[in-house]
């Protein structure tokens, strides 16, 4: 049949283009470097550029090997392998700050057709844009507060599952003003609602029986290397009662019956997409904080109703 003449309205083009880049993926397992060069010029990119996406994917792969690494020193070492490991992860987290807001000025000179699906390199597809918003209220009750692997709080559970996050140095002026079962009403960005929840990036945050308000302000110093006498090796288990969810609804976290947070890294996620529900048992096991606030590990083992779950990057394949 002869479509050649049919046209595409420019608003669906680019997922026909992801759409089509899924399908084909999914019939072929592995490509060689010539191959995604040759599909990158049919979409007009540059194999040069080609060449620094493929360079920017393995390099954050091999951080995630070397974060996962550092962290089962927890489980190995004494006080300096803990130390090298929670310095490791410190500082990973910074490289990856860094790195992610470098990225995306590659990532916005890319076409909408999406080459992330090619399987050698493991790259994940591009999430859809976040609409602009100037922000958008919401209104719930505290139920639990959210914290950083520091065991600082840095956001607030709703009962109406919403995940309310702030910068960890507003901490303190958070729990002075805001405590479990309060009702609150937040101005702020909502992220992608999905099944799993939806976080908010909150501007300000009101306890709606005060009228006390905290408006989001800039870290007045640079973040400090996490100390040693907070962490501990933690083993927990329960029934999940709420995934936690990234700002583009990706799963990075769980909490489990008894209040503990368990962390992981959003590669994870990807794993539990389909497994993920609500009462689906947890065992985990990392180092983490414990605190009047709440419980709070980074896992270096995990299992999801008895299935273990790998925490490692998937492997690099070369061309």
């Amino acid at each position: 049949m002869n479509n050649s003449k049919v046209r595409i309205p420019k608003e669906i083009a680019p997922d026909v283009f992801a759409l089509a880049a899924q399908l084909y993926a999914q019939e072929n397992q592995d490509y060689s470097l010539e191959e995604i060069m040759q599909a990158g010029a049919e979409v007009q990119i540059p194999p040069e550029v080609i060449q620094q996406a493929i360079q920017q994917i393995q390099a954050k792969q091999i951080r995630d090997r070397d974060r996962q690494r550092k962290l089962k020193l927890i489980l190995t070492s004494g006080g300096i392998g803990v130390a090298i490991a929670l310095f490791g992860f410190w500082t990973y987290n910074t490289v990856v700050s860094n790195a992610t807001s470098s990225g995306r000025s590659l990532e916005a000179n890319l076409p909408s057709a999406n080459l992330a699906n090619a399987s050698p390199l493991d790259i994940p597809p591009a999430p859809p844009e976040l609409p602009p918003t100037a922000g958008t209220t919401f209104t719930g009750e505290g139920k639990q507060y959210l914290l950083n692997p520091e065991g600082k709080v840095d956001g607030l559970l709703l009962n109406n599952g919403l995940q309310v996050k702030f910068p960890p140095q507003m901490a303190d002026s958070l729990v002075r003003i805001i405590t479990p079962n309060t009702k609150v009403s937040i101005f702020g960005n909502p992220g992608f609602s999905t099944r799993f929840g939806q976080e908010v990036r909150a501007k300000s945050i009101t306890n709606s029986q005060t009228g006390q308000t905290l408006v989001e302000q800039p870290p007045t110093t640079a973040p400090q290397p996490p100390s040693l006498s907070n962490y501990s090796i933690l083993s927990v288990q329960g029934t999940v009662q709420n995934w936690l969810v990234g700002h583009r609804g990706e799963i990075n976290g769980v909490i489990i019956s008894n209040g503990t947070i368990v962390k992981f890294p959003p590669h994870v996620g990807e794993q539990l997409t389909s497994m993920a529900n609500i009462k689906n048992t947890i065992q985990a096991k990392g180092f983490g904080t414990r605190n009047r606030y709440g419980q709070i590990l980074e896992a270096t083992a995990l299992s999801v109703n008895g299935q273990s779950v790998s925490l490692q990057p998937k492997a690099i394949t070369e061309p």
